[in-house]
């Protein structure tokens, strides 16, 4: 009798064990999946603020391509016109994007000099930041913007990067600084190399 009392002592204290062993299996098991649901649903909240934040910049990038105006396009006599006078009109911008040594060895009158190739991103910096790099005041959004290269290449790129920085108001001469010594000074153009023989010895000087 006492063999058997003690059998089932013991039985019931590995019973017991057993059953604590359970319990705690449970919780553990019920722990994982509840981290494990965690972890998801912050995978989820993570992939959802991604695909928002990412979303609101091509909204954003595309309301400023959908709601500015096109540029306005000019000709020599249009340029003449305004750089002609003693001084330029305070809402008016000449904006030369030829990079600085060619700026140097000539440009069209009251011309400022922002180089697209070296600093594409010039007229998104700061004011601050713009007069540090220029010496000049940067070019305020109300004011427009004419932009010319050496033959309508730079100017094109530099005035669609402009639309996307927030200025409406755009100009481009396509003509360029080919067209303006052309007229301005017939036989030097004559002796000058053409776009077309710029774009052989270095496209990206267009």
């Amino acid at each position: 009798m006492m063999m058997i009392r003690s059998t089932l002592k013991n039985n019931g204290i590995i019973v017991g064990a057993i059953r604590g062993i359970n319990n705690v299996s449970r919780r553990l098991i019920v722990n994982i999946g509840y981290t494990a649901n965690a972890f998801k649903a912050s995978s989820i909240a993570i992939k959802s603020y991604r695909n928002t934040a990412v979303h609101n910049e091509f909204r954003r990038c595309l309301s400023v391509i959908t709601t500015s105006p096109e540029a306005k396009f000019y000709d020599y006599e249009d340029i003449k016109s305004i750089a002609s006078k003693e001084e330029l009109n305070p809402k008016v911008v000449l904006v030369d994007v030829r990079e600085p040594s060619e700026f140097a060895e000539g440009h069209i009158p009251h011309a400022v000099n922002i180089p697209y190739k070296s600093l594409p991103g010039a007229l998104d910096l700061s004011p601050e930041e713009f007069e540090e790099n220029f010496g000049f005041e940067k070019p305020g959004q109300d004011k427009e913007l004419i932009f010319y290269c050496l033959g309508g290449v730079r100017s094109t790129a530099a005035e669609e990067l402009a639309s996307s920085f927030g200025y409406k108001k755009r100009g481009n001469y396509l003509g360029s600084w080919e067209d303006w010594v052309a007229h301005e000074q017939p036989s030097a153009a004559a002796a000058a190399p053409t776009a077309s023989d710029t774009t052989k010895q270095d496209s990206a000087k267009l």
